[in-house]
């Protein structure tokens, strides 16, 4: 059961990671011209509140490595509550936690589309890319860890 929801999870996440490279293509496409709705390639907010948002992005993207990184063990516990009558409670919890994990990965690369979109420029989009990419990298799960979770809960030691 582990090996199965771990390979879904995994299929879910390489499909997030490629929705990354869709959003570089809109943003090239856009960036170049193709695409006849967006006659003004004029930016949508000036320089200053661009940079602003900016800032306001890079800041929330670097609490959401905090919240990855440094609150896993509460998040978990969170869920163990949520799971905890269902049939595969900690199947579950592992599965929502990297759901979780994803969502705010891919949030960043969002992030960058809606920046580039109001400021229309791509190198905007390309740097938010670039941290939604390394958060993959970072947090991206490995099998081990499910399993070294899943024989911890089975030997009754339970641990996030």
């Amino acid at each position: 059961m582990l090996q199965k929801q771990f390979q879904i999870t995994n299929y879910i996440g390489l499909v997030m990671i490629g929705s990354v490279f869709i959003f570089a293509f809109l943003v090239l496409a856009i960036d170049h011209g193709y695409f006849s709705f967006l006659e003004s390639a004029n930016p949508t907010v000036d320089a200053v509140v661009a940079t602003k948002i900016r800032y306001l992005f890079i800041f929330i993207s670097f609490v959401f490595f905090v919240i990855i990184k440094f609150m896993k063990n509460i998040i978990l516990r969170f869920l163990q509550k949520q799971y905890a009558n269902s049939l595969y409670p900690v199947v579950l919890r592992l599965f929502a936690f990297t759901l979780l994990v994803f969502g705010l990965c891919e949030t960043i690369s969002i992030y960058g589309l809606v920046l580039f979109i109001l400021s229309r420029n791509p190198n905007d989009f390309f740097i938010f890319m670039a941290i939604s990419l390394l958060y993959f990298y970072l947090f991206y799960p490995k099998y081990e860890d499910w399993e070294k979770i899943f024989n911890q809960e089975l030997q009754g030691n339970p641990s996030p």
